[in-house]
C-alpha cells in the first residue's frame, strides 16, 4: 500500500466522495432540517430606497446650460491651478490603490 503524502482540498474529495458513492444523485436533506431567509422590515425598505434612487436623474441642467452658454460665448474660463492640483489629487489616489507587485 502506497501512502500519498499530498493532501486533496476539502471542496475536491467531498466532490469525489459525492461522485463515488451517489454517481450523480444529490444528496437528500436531512430530515427535519431546512434552510430558510427572512427579511426584515428595514433590508426591504432600503432595497425599495435603492431602485427609488436609482431612476433619480442627478443631472443639473442650469448648471449645464451655463457652462454650454459660457463656452458659445468664449466667456468660459479654467482654472489652471484648479485642474493641476485635482489632476495630481487623482493621480495618487491611483497610485495608492492599485494593486502592489511581488
Amino acid at each position: 500500500m502506497k501512502i500519498d503524502k499530498r493532501i486533496p482540498p476539502p471542496a475536491a474529495s467531498k466532490v469525489s466522495a459525492a461522485k463515488g458513492k451517489a454517481a450523480g444523485k444529490s444528496p437528500a436533506p436531512a430530515s427535519g432540517a431546512s434552510d430558510s431567509l427572512t427579511l426584515t422590515d428595514s433590508s426591504t425598505r432600503i432595497r425599495s430606497l435603492e431602485s427609488e434612487l436609482a431612476s433619480v436623474d442627478i443631472t443639473d441642467t442650469g448648471k449645464i446650460e451655463s457652462v454650454k452658454a459660457a463656452l458659445a460665448d468664449g466667456s468660459f474660463a479654467v482654472n489652471a491651478e484648479v485642474v493641476a492640483d485635482r489632476l495630481i489629487e487623482h493621480t495618487k489616489e491611483t497610485l495608492r490603490n492599485r494593486p502592489r507587485k511581488k
